[in-house]
């Protein structure tokens, strides 16, 4: 077969299993990060489809161009974003993961590519997909949904290292055309592993009341629910190191099934938001406290369970906008205006 025909029909597969994507995407992932940026990447890699390819590519007008290559350079980016909404639960674009893409598309507008452009962008990129393989393995233990925790290392091995693979074959042999089929490859995968009776993972479901988690649970794991509630009201969440392993242990379960009543059944998707909610309870009614204005926040933080201030910090930030020390300082502002 003539290997430009071969091409437009690799990537005519391509763009037709993307434009699924996006279709299914937009139908069922409104309102959550993951699904938007899971958009956002598909339609960057069917730019950079449409941008590498010997056919289509020449012959695009000018004004095509400029939407297309804008999207293509940035798809890096889009993949470390999507990667970090995907595994971390809250991973906002914000201050220092916008630098990326501010630089990748200065180093695009500055002028006609040359060995050293290229060399500059290839490295940025490789850069960016350093985090692509680094975020899934992070925290895995604590990750309660199964489906999620499975494809933690693949997602690694395939999304990261294939990614840096397409830019250092771009950068050595400076072709990209050969980029086709692990382009449909990536689709592919893409498709299997978030679209196929998974979309859970791109559209969350939200924690729900215990009372509600109880009706819809198995009627046997409501004991389990009763004896997980029980040693948490004791202060279990305290304890520094607590795993779900431990925790199961405790509770008389096996960890497989602690991990589905806590995700399934009361809609956490992580064993640190699980814990943080009631640490973070507990921190604001101490930081409230006048009795407590002098004393270290540091002492707090070791006994909530934390191993160091700096967790505790990220974990409190994370759920109030603020750092403990400016709450603290704001509830005893607004007592004293009281």
């Amino acid at each position: 077969m003539d290997p430009f025909a071969l091409d437009l029909i690799v990537r005519g597969a391509i763009l037709g299993l993307l434009t699924l994507y996006l279709l299914v995407l937009g139908w069922t992932g409104k309102g959550f990060d993951a699904a938007r940026r899971a958009a956002l990447l598909a339609f960057g890699v069917a730019c950079y489809a449409i941008n590498s390819s010997p056919t289509l590519g020449p012959g695009m007008p000018e004004w095509l161009a400029r939407i297309i290559i804008p999207f293509t350079i940035l798809n890096p980016v889009f993949q470390w974003w999507f990667t970090g909404a995907l595994f971390k639960d809250r991973f906002p674009i914000i201050g220092w993961r916008l630098i990326p893409a501010g630089l990748l598309l200065l180093n695009y507008a500055i002028g006609d590519l040359n060995p050293f452009r290229m060399a500059v962008h290839a490295s940025l990129s490789i850069a960016v997909f350093i985090p692509v393989i680094w975020l899934p393995l992070q925290d895995r233990s604590g990750d309660l949904i199964e489906r999620r925790r499975a494809i933690r290392n693949v997602f690694a091995l395939a999304a990261g290292s294939l990614g840096i693979f397409i830019m250092v074959n771009e950068w050595v042999t400076g072709q990209v055309a050969q980029q086709a089929f692990a382009l449909l490859l990536m689709t592919i995968l893409f498709g299997v592993a978030f679209l196929a009776r998974r979309r859970d993972l791109l559209a969350p479901r939200p924690a729900l009341p215990e009372k509600e988690a109880r009706r819809r649970m198995a009627p046997e794991d409501t004991h389990f629910l009763d004896k997980l509630s029980g040693l948490m009201d004791g202060g279990i969440y305290r304890e520094e190191g607590l795993t779900v392993a431990r925790l199961a242990e405790k509770v008389g379960v096996p960890e497989h099934r602690l991990r589905k009543i806590i995700n399934q059944g009361l809609g956490y998707r992580n064993f640190s938001a699980f814990l943080n909610e009631r640490r973070i309870d507990d921190a604001r009614v101490w930081l409230e406290n006048p009795e407590h204005a002098l004393t270290p926040v540091s002492g707090l933080a070791y006994d909530l369970g934390y191993a160091s201030l700096g967790p505790f910090n990220r974990a409190f930030k994370d759920v109030t906008g603020q750092t403990p020390t400016e709450f603290r300082r704001q509830k005893l502002a607004d007592s004293v205006k009281a």
